[in-house]
């Protein structure tokens, strides 16, 4: 019998990370508590106050609209963790390894199939922090899952972290689009997401084809899909 994990959500705010979490539920898993990474806030000056930062220009985490992060713990009822986003993007090689020695002294050693950067400043490295404090209240947690789909820049700098703190990484919906089905059919991913009710609306667009009209449409929507094709 497949162990039922106990499982610590990383969550964007995306449809993405929140179907994830209905996927670990679906195939018999605990979520025990909700982790985010938000960007932090620019230094305050006498001409420019202090303003949070919506939008972190990352290679690494989707931030835009993260305020409304602290609504996933008030509708699932889960304790959630929140870290500001450490570094920015040092190693940004495709596949991403780090030889960690010495955790307690924050030594590190990041190694990738073409790249020699250091990774103690990467933005990847928050996570370590994050789910250190995450562990240190739910010492149960033995796994933590995350939405990614097509991206190995970022399932692989999961993975390197989650292997680090002994967590299992899960992530349910990677290659989604193209996983065979027990039946053929038509559709995929937002089809699958409105199949269980996921409203899931844009609030921001940033691709050739797509401009402000498209803001706040439901994603998964049958109108907004034939919008997107």
């Amino acid at each position: 019998m497949a162990q039922n994990l106990k499982v610590i959500g990383l969550i964007s705010g995306g449809k993405d990370s929140f179907f994830s979490l209905l996927h670990c539920q679906a195939n018999g898993h605990r979520i025990i508590a909700l982790a985010n990474l938000y960007p932090p806030s620019p230094p305050s000056t006498n001409d420019s106050p202090n303003e949070d930062t919506d939008d972190l220009n990352s290679f690494m985490y989707q931030t835009v609209g993260h305020t409304l992060i602290p609504l996933y713990a008030e509708m699932l009822s889960l304790p959630l963790y929140r870290q500001e986003i450490r570094g920015t993007a040092v190693n940004t090689a495709k596949e991403y390894s780090t030889v960690h020695v010495g955790h307690d002294d924050n030594v590190s050693s990041a190694t990738a199939s073409d790249s020699d950067d250091n990774g103690g400043d990467d933005e990847t490295e928050s996570m370590i922090t994050l789910l250190d404090n995450v562990k240190s209240h739910h010492p149960e947690a033995n796994a933590v899952c995350s939405g990614a789909i097509l991206s190995s820049y970022q399932r692989t700098r999961i993975e390197s972290v989650a292997l680090r703190m002994n967590l299992v990484p899960l992530a349910y919906l990677w290659q989604y689009p193209v996983l065979p089905t027990p039946i053929p059919r038509e559709g995929g991913l937002l089809e699958d997401m409105a199949a269980v009710g996921i409203d899931a609306r844009i609030v921001k667009v940033a691709s050739g084809g797509l401009d402000e009209d498209m803001l706040w449409e439901n994603v998964c929507a049958e109108a907004t899909r034939k919008k997107l094709t």
